[in-house]
């Protein structure tokens, strides 16, 4: 069950710490040197992301997308796009999160989902994405894999949130095929009172 839809109070369970120590297996940033539009900072301290997220002082990156989907889109494999922009200072939330009726059936799932996180076309490492789990008032037990950034300088950039599934799943509720869950997020940051004119790009 794809999380983007709501706002979750982030309290963390017991019984799923062990998720933040085996989830996202080979996380690490990848060698190069790195986009060309400077990249926001990005959280790597995962309690400050709690006190964040716990303070409801931040935007979730999806909504602000213009463009808007129904659960049967976000229940078949394939790729979806937003078109974002940014044009204020408070800290922006990026993630991809997994819901389920039981934790059992959390941890079963897990089993059969690989989540990566992508900055314009480079994977980020797990010391910037943080799994946190919680459960949601009407009971299910979710995580969500994110990424809190801040300071982000005018420019444009490319978030891509993609989840495969080696087989098909049920969270308790439905089943999804197997396949790669792909969300790719096309972000234009225009701050300081630059909205009116932006540069066209050089071809």
């Amino acid at each position: 069950m794809k999380t983007g839809k709501y706002m979750p109070k982030f309290v963390m369970i017991v019984s799923g710490l062990f998720l933040i120590a085996c989830l996202l297996p080979g996380m690490i940033p990848l060698p190069g040197s790195g986009p060309a539009t400077p990249m926001p900072t990005m959280e790597k301290d995962s309690d400050k992301v709690l006190e964040v997220l716990n303070a409801n002082n931040y935007v979730r990156l999806e909504s602000l997308a213009q463009e808007q989907y129904t659960e049967e889109d976000f229940s078949k494999p394939g790729t979806l796009t937003f078109t974002i922009k940014l044009t204020d200072d408070k800290p922006t939330y990026f993630s991809y999160g997994w819901c389920t009726t039981t934790e059992e059936i959390l941890r079963q799932n897990l089993e059969h989902i690989n989540v990566k996180l992508y900055f314009n076309d480079d994977k980020l490492g797990s010391d910037v994405i943080h799994p946190l789990t919680f459960t949601r008032s009407d009971g299910l037990v979710c995580v969500d894999y994110g990424v809190l950034m801040s300071e982000w300088q005018t420019g444009e950039y490319k978030l891509e949130a993609v989840a495969a599934f080696d087989e098909k799943i049920n969270d308790g509720i439905a089943d999804y095929a197997a396949g790669d869950y792909a969300f790719v997020y096309n972000v234009t940051v225009e701050k300081n009172g630059n909205t009116s004119e932006t540069p066209s790009p050089s071809p």
